[in-house]
């Protein structure tokens, strides 16, 4: 496969998502999906964007709610890195999966400070703009077109300020990086089913400027290597806090 490819792209369910593997391959896998997220750029993208948004509007106490959260791994990221620059944050980490939520339970036994919650990204069992800031991390690209616009307006419905959203860009070349880097990056077997199948089933750059075409204010932004976030702030988010 040339790596200036751009696969076409494959639509198919990753075991993951089908409940497939022993609890401790889950572990494995969601352990493999952090360690992608911080050596391959995900968890830098979405801590300085959220980061951003936080300064921006001047504030020193804040929630943001994680979507799709695994192991909340990245979201006690963002607490921590918060309270370096004066922060309070409060984080929620939400997942439909309950063996997800069951391991990050266990893993975050002595981090009190990520509260984990089982619910449907499609129907938050939340307020309106009840927190400041949504945010997920290889999460959009699980969803077709519509499903993507859906989700993206129940997101704005529940924050305050804005959202980030990052993930994978669909190319030859990560698919190929993947393959070539198992040892480092995929120690599970279902990583390796699942990553794969996550790169084909990704956006392009100009596939979700697209999507989000009807939403005012929306950023589409190219990140190396191959990532692209997706955020937007509402127009008027009250006073700092």
């Amino acid at each position: 496969m040339p790596l200036s490819f751009v696969p076409p792209q494959r639509d198919r369910e990753e075991l993951l998502d089908l409940h497939r593997g022993s609890l401790a391959e889950v572990r494995c896998s969601l352990h493999d999906i952090r360690r992608i997220n911080t050596y391959l750029g995900g968890t830098r993208v979405s801590s300085r964007a959220i980061l951003s948004m936080l300064q921006e509007h001047q504030l020193h106490k804040a929630t943001v709610l994680d979507v799709g959260t695994g192991l909340a791994d990245m979201p006690l990221h963002f607490v921590r890195e918060a309270q370096q620059h004066g922060v309070a944050l409060r984080a929620i980490g939400l997942d439909i999966n309950a063996r997800h939520l069951q391991i990050a339970r266990e893993e975050m036994a002595q981090t009190p400070e990520v509260l984990l919650l089982r619910a449907d990204a499609f129907k938050l069992p939340l307020p309106d703009q009840s927190v400041d800031v949504v945010h997920s991390s290889l999460f959009l690209h699980h969803f077709r077109e519509a499903q993507i616009v859906q989700l993206l307006q129940e997101f704005s419905r529940v924050a305050r300020i804005g959202w980030v959203m990052n993930d994978i860009v669909r190319h030859g070349l990560p698919l190929w990086f993947f393959r070539t880097t198992w040892p480092i990056f995929a120690r599970s077997y279902l990583t390796r089913l699942d990553g794969t199948a996550s790169i084909r089933r990704a956006y392009t750059l100009t596939e979700m400027q697209r999507i989000v075409r009807t939403i005012t204010d929306v950023h589409v932004q190219n990140h190396f290597p191959f990532r692209h976030s997706v955020t937007w702030q509402r127009a008027s988010s009250g006073a700092p806090r």
